[in-house]
């Protein structure tokens, strides 16, 4: 892949990470790190699993960072989290694909931070429909002034998608 961070935490910014392949992790891979990315877009990038994205037993900080047209032979084509509570500000997560659940962020036993962030047209590529996130094992993600696709219905949010921290809205931007 593109970065693999173990037991370190280092600070990237203004960086693209693209077109890179990996077992896990095609852009980025942190296994026990808490790195600081900032100003950066990862894109391109293929993996089995986070196509994006890898974390595990992690807490990165991502900040005004675009992710967007990543794949995961699996799961999680824009994030996969294990066992992770990643920071995510000012974020573009979209267009990712994964082939069975978690287009753009799949979590495991994670409980990421989303604000004033952006997670639309994540897909799976088995019949293209919307995916944007899947929490299994207890995940319960937070989204505060952030645009997630697919987290409202009928005016009231989908509890699935985590928790409403308040000002989310699911409106194609």
């Amino acid at each position: 892949g593109g970065i693999n961070n173990l037991e370190s935490s280092p600070t990237l910014t203004n960086t693209t990470i693209t077109n890179n392949t990996a077992t896990s992790g095609g852009g980025i891979d942190n296994n026990n790190s808490s790195p600081t990315i900032t100003n950066t877009t990862i894109t391109n990038n293929t993996a089995n699993l986070g196509g994006g994205i890898y974390n595990v037993s992690s807490s990165p900080i991502f900040i005004n960072t675009t992710i967007s047209n990543n794949s995961a032979d699996q799961n999680g084509g824009g994030i996969i989290n294990f066992s992770s509570s990643p920071t995510i500000t000012n974020t573009t997560i979209s267009n990712n694909s994964a082939n069975n659940e978690g287009g753009g962020i799949y979590n495991a036993s994670s409980s990421p931070t989303i604000n004033n962030s952006i997670i639309w047209g994540n897909t799976k590529f088995s019949n293209q429909s919307v995916n944007n996130i899947l929490n299994i094992n207890n995940s319960i993600p937070v989204y505060k002034y952030s645009l997630i696709q697919g987290s409202v219905v009928n005016s009231n949010w989908v509890s699935s998608f985590g928790a409403n921290g308040g000002n989310n809205i699911d409106i194609n931007p």
